[in-house]
């Protein structure tokens, strides 16, 4: 490892020179105060990085273990309050006649490294890997965590999240503390600062033991304490904490997940109660959850959870009917039907047409996921359908980032981690039909649903049939039906549309929405729309689609049951079913969300095909600079940059606004594409339209040497986005891919 050519922002090499091309990390800006030089070497084996954070007790740098060769994050003990470095920029001194606290507070510091080596082998906390002495301080070594913090997190996701994703982010922590109580130990500072997501979506809990930072007095507590999250005993150095403490502080977490706010200060509760709960606030969540909420929250240690597994328990018990209905947004609402032309089909239950039983067969050979979740699910347009077009002779960008930071000037274009699949919260308890229930694993859906053990089950294990009844379920997971699926409220809001393409695919022309609105399953937010369809033969039946927030910042599952119109037994039956399913984490899917904060565009893609990553790009203009987004199929497509058609590598996507290039319309940035095409010797072809993720976008395709470059612009939610592409017959079927992808999915930030 050459130290000229390493960046202390990442490790990776680069090219001598102050900025870094793969996390825009700058050296020659100035350093923290009170922080060691960049490149300093400790015990002799780690080497020091960026500051990653600084507290009022210790400095926690960027750091790399070059006997293993990994990436670790190392934890200076330096309580500003008393200290300083020496004037070599290495040795800590001491200010003021504080020698005995100064080593108090180092013992103290070296305690916590001691705690989390106790706790090597608990999962979800953070783990420490050495610990030592020097420059008349300590320090500890520990595994650096690639993610972002939950508070960062929830500032993201606009302040807030559904309860259902923080008590998946959650429930990992409150099991790693229950360990920790059961060894006498308490954290003492739980908080969104100190609960990290990994790029992996995994929790973990960091910071054990801030509040033994007291140096002797018993008055420095109260400066680590964080108010809103501490409960009132913390406030007294003699207070009575046990692991009640610790259940406020993870209360108060909650809360300030699903609220947005941070709960009043303990103390001011005392007297005066000023606590809003979450229903107050309209905020839905059933009401088990919301009670074991405020009970967790309640002043006085006796009125709250004795302890942690307690009230892991109330917040993933049985929730009840009852509980469910309560927890609706607003009554359901009626929808406009789509066609005045439905049979009434009363002896449906009886009949067995060929019609509907081809409809049968189609839901056994082809279950939803299988057109909902791959690439066939996009139009495919032409050569390509678009992408970033680059005429004026070749241009190599620079890269300001890449998946999985946030923030700043250069941040990096954020891959979203997703919760960690651990949560259960178990469905309500339905009435059990005739056969026996048999709870189904779902596989790559990391859920499960109890069928019936009359149905039978498809090849892919998705979709269940019974034949005999003439009712059908099927299960998936879906991002993109006729439009992008952020959130349920996208399913709300063009519900007909999706229905349309639901029927469409199983050539059901004629059909009217019955009912649609909010569902609690199973402590689950929920979206359902019951309709009723009839097919070219005259087979009418009754169909639910049920769309169920998951784990993931993006797509829902989707639930998909028919039955015989009219077949009260039948629609009893489906019902029942689908209250049953349970989501158990995360997907096992390959597509992720990916935004930019500084450029205000977010898109859904195939991390498995865009092996390149996802970049927030600069490209130089005449008169400033365009900050887009680059998608790339390799690594090598993204060394040779953006339009270097004399690179055999070359080939990506770029999406951004129009305006970036100075142009408010599709057709006036079709044109100056057209003439830097035609500039540089290329061929353009005839325009087109082209409709994909609930736009219509304008398009057209060019060819310059050996590379072909499309374009397309469309007006999406009073904005205009534009989409390019450059790929050649090597790179052409994965760029297209990520093109259909990115036009499918874009959508403001």
């Amino acid at each position: 490892m050459n130290p000229e050519r390493i960046c202390f922002g990442c490790f990776q090499e680069k090219e001598p020179g102050s900025f870094c091309p793969h996390c825009g990390f700058n050296e020659s800006e100035e350093q923290p105060y009170l922080a060691l030089p960049l490149g300093t070497l400790l015990n002799g084996r780690y080497m020091l990085g960026k500051v990653l954070g600084i507290g009022g007790f210790g400095i926690t740098y960027l750091g790399y273990d070059l006997t293993l060769e990994i990436k670790v994050a190392i934890k200076e003990y330096m309580p500003s309050s008393i200290a300083t470095r020496d004037v070599d920029r290495y040795n800590v001194t001491i200010t003021g006649d504080v020698e005995e606290d100064y080593q108090y507070g180092m013992d103290r510091f070296l305690d916590e490294a001691k705690i989390l080596a106790k706790l090597q082998n608990t999962p979800n906390i953070v783990s420490v890997q050495n610990y030592f002495k020097e420059n008349n301080t300590a320090y500890f070594v520990m595994e650096y965590i690639d993610g972002m913090s939950l508070k960062a997190y929830l500032t993201n996701q606009g302040d807030r999240i559904p309860y259902t994703q923080a008590l998946t982010i959650l429930q990992p922590i409150m099991e790693a503390l229950i360990q920790v109580h059961s060894l006498n130990l308490l954290h003492r500072d739980i908080s969104p600062d100190n609960i990290y997501i990994t790029s992996q979506g995994e929790s973990r809990l960091l910071d054990f033991g801030a509040a033994r930072f007291a140096l002797g007095d018993g008055k420095s507590v109260s400066v680590i304490l964080k108010h809103g999250y501490a409960p009132e005993e913390q406030y007294s150095s003699h207070g009575n904490q046990g692991p009640w403490t610790d259940v406020y502080a993870m209360g108060a977490t909650l809360y300030r997940c699903i609220t947005g706010m941070l709960p009043p200060d303990s103390v001011e509760r005392i007297h005066m109660d000023t606590l809003k709960i979450p229903s107050e606030l309209g905020i839905r969540i059933p009401r088990n959850i919301e009670q074991a909420l405020l009970k967790a929250l309640a002043v006085k240690t006796e009125d709250r959870f004795s302890n942690m597994g307690a009230f892991l328990h109330a917040l993933t018990g049985r929730s009840s009917v009852q509980d469910q209905v309560a927890a609706r947004v607003s009554e359901r609402t009626q929808a406009s039907a789509f066609s005045k032309t439905v049979y009434s089909g009363s002896n449906m239950g009886r009949q067995k047409s060929n019609a509907f039983t081809s409809f049968i067969a189609y839901f056994k050979a082809n279950p939803v996921i299988a057109w909902v979740s791959g690439i066939g699910l996009l139009i495919v347009i032409a050569l390509c359908i678009i992408l970033p077009i680059a005429f004026s002779g070749g241009r190599k960008t620079t890269s300001t980032g890449n998946g999985g930071g946030g923030g700043g000037g250069n941040s990096p274009i954020v891959n979203v981690p997703s919760a960690t699949p651990d949560v259960t919260i178990e469905p309500s308890n339905p009435p059990v039909p005739t056969a026996e229930m048999e709870t189904r694993d779902l596989g790559i859906l990391n859920a499960s649903i109890d069928i019936p053990s009359d149905y039978v089950v498809s090849a892919d294990g998705f979709s269940f049939v019974n034949e005999d009844r003439g009712c059908v379920i099927t299960t998936s997971f879906v991002w993109n039906v006729v439009v992008p699926i952020y959130s349920l409220s996208d399913v709300e809001e063009n519900r007909e549309a999706i229905i349309d393409s639901v029927m469409a695919e199983f050539e059901v022309k004629n059909y009217s929405i019955l009912d649609a609105g909010p569902e609690n399953i199973g402590g689950q937010e929920a979206y359902q729309i019951y309709f009723e369809g009839t097919d070219s033969e005259g087979v009418s039946m009754e169909l639910i689609y049920l769309s169920i927030e998951g784990s993931k910042p993006f797509g829902c599952y989707s639930l998909l049951g028919a039955y015989p119109k009219d077949d009260e037994a039948g629609k009893e039956e489906v019902n029942k079913i689908l209250q049953t399913f349970q989501s158990n984490g995360i997907p096992d899917i390959t597509y992720s969300m990916w935004y930019s904060e500084n450029i205000g565009i977010k898109i859904i893609i195939d991390d498995s095909i865009a092996l390149g990553s996802v970049w927030e790009t600069e490209i130089p203009l005449t008169n400033g600079v365009a900050r887009v987004i680059a998608i790339y199929p390799t690594e090598a497509a993204k060394e040779a940059g953006l339009g270097s058609i004399d690179s055999p590598d070359a080939g990506g996507v770029e999406v951004g606004y129009v305006s970036v290039y100075g142009y408010s319309t599709p057709e006036e940035l079709l044109d100056a594409h057209a003439e830097s095409a035609a500039a540089a010797g290329g061929i353009a072809g005839e325009r087109y339209s082209a409709v994909t993720g609930g736009a219509e976008w304008l398009c057209q395709n060019y060819t310059i040497s050996s590379y072909n470059f499309s374009s397309a612009a469309a007006y999406i939610d009073g904005q205009c986005f534009y989409v390019s592409a450059m790929y050649n017959d090597s790179n052409q079927e994965a760029v297209t891919t990520l093109c259909n992808q990115v036009m499918a999915s874009v959508r403001p930030w």
